[in-house]
């Protein structure tokens, strides 16, 4: 029941964010009451959290599963921007949603998801550059700065009713990764 909470409830915060978002919407799609969600999880900002760290799961995971020893730098981000594009677009624009509505957590939680959002995301892309820098496969630069420019040329596409691509789209998957690389190859 808690996946399907956090799959219903994910819909519903891409679809209205969190304002526009309520408990008992969520309840209702569930097909159970009130009272039951709120056993699950204590308040909606909870469960705003849990579908956050849900959705920074699979992206890690999907980080995890590109980076192969002797594989390049630029052939494991390719991975992971291909593993970005599997992702059903309303579930991509989690990552939209986290940026613009993370204020409506409380501070603790808050606080927690900066810290999740940047060991299970941020921090391992900026590992497969460095580590591509230091390998001479990459123009020597910050890391940090390449994972914003690979995050500003995907960031239209975590847009709820952004440009849908998937695999069917992946000649268009392959330019926008050749952007990308072509610019800072080494």
């Amino acid at each position: 029941m808690r996946e399907r909470i956090l799959q219903v409830a994910a819909e519903h915060f891409v679809a209205g964010g969190y304002e526009g978002t309520s408990m008992r919407e969520i309840a209702v799609d569930c097909g159970i009451t009130k009272a039951a969600l709120y056993y699950h999880f204590d308040s909606k900002s909870e469960l705003l959290t849990e579908v956050f760290n849900d959705y920074l799961d699979q992206l890690n995971a999907a980080i995890q599963a590109s980076s192969s020893p002797g594989q390049s730098a630029e052939a494991q981000v390719r991975e992971v921007i291909c593993a970005l594009f599997a992702v059903p677009p309303q579930r991509r624009s989690l990552m939209r949603l986290a940026m613009h509505d993370s204020g409506h957590l409380e501070p603790e939680q808050r606080a927690d998801f900066g810290r999740a959002y940047h060991d299970r995301f941020l921090e391992p892309l900026r590992q497969l550059f460095a580590e591509g820098i230091e390998r001479g496969e990459l123009r020597a630069a910050d890391p940090d700065f390449y994972v914003k420019v690979l995050l500003g040329l995907l960031y239209p596409f975590f847009a709820p009713g952004g440009p849908v691509m998937g695999a069917a789209n992946s000649p268009q998957i392959d330019a926008l990764a050749d952007v990308l690389f072509v610019g800072i190859r080494a």
